[in-house]
């Protein structure tokens, strides 16, 4: 009965030491500025670090946060610039009103943007 139980307790032991040495790496990655790709949804008044990735949750627009900043709204953090879009349903963007250039830079490449009005009237095709 002893060589088991000296037999579990190293294994034991074993087991332990991989964890140590798991744990220490991960450590070392946390360091380096890596290690996360959790996705949050965006909030207002929040502090946003460098490369967050929020989700705005209306649209589940992902968007990845360029530089430290505190969190106003979504439609005034993306237009100065704070947010990049980094994943939508289409490569098609609405916007109600003419984009700004720093919106216009925040868009992944081959976007179309479709500015529209809710006062326009619908289109009709002529038939």
């Amino acid at each position: 009965m002893d060589a088991i139980f000296q037999r579990l307790n190293s294994l034991m032991a074993a087991n332990e030491a991989l964890l140590n040495s798991i744990a220490t790496k991960l450590q070392q990655i946390e360091s380096v500025g890596g290690g996360s790709a959790s996705i949050e949804d965006y909030a207002v008044d929040k502090n946003y670090v460098r490369n967050a990735l929020v989700v705005d949750t209306n649209t589940e627009t992902v968007y990845r946060v360029l530089t430290p900043y505190t969190s106003t709204t979504l439609a005034y953090d993306i237009e100065h610039g704070f947010l990049k879009l980094v994943g939508f349903e289409s490569q098609v963007v609405t916007m109600d009103h003419n984009p700004t250039q720093n919106e216009i830079d925040t868009l992944p490449d081959d976007s179309l943007v479709a500015v529209y009005s809710a006062t326009d009237a619908p289109f009709v095709p002529d038939l």
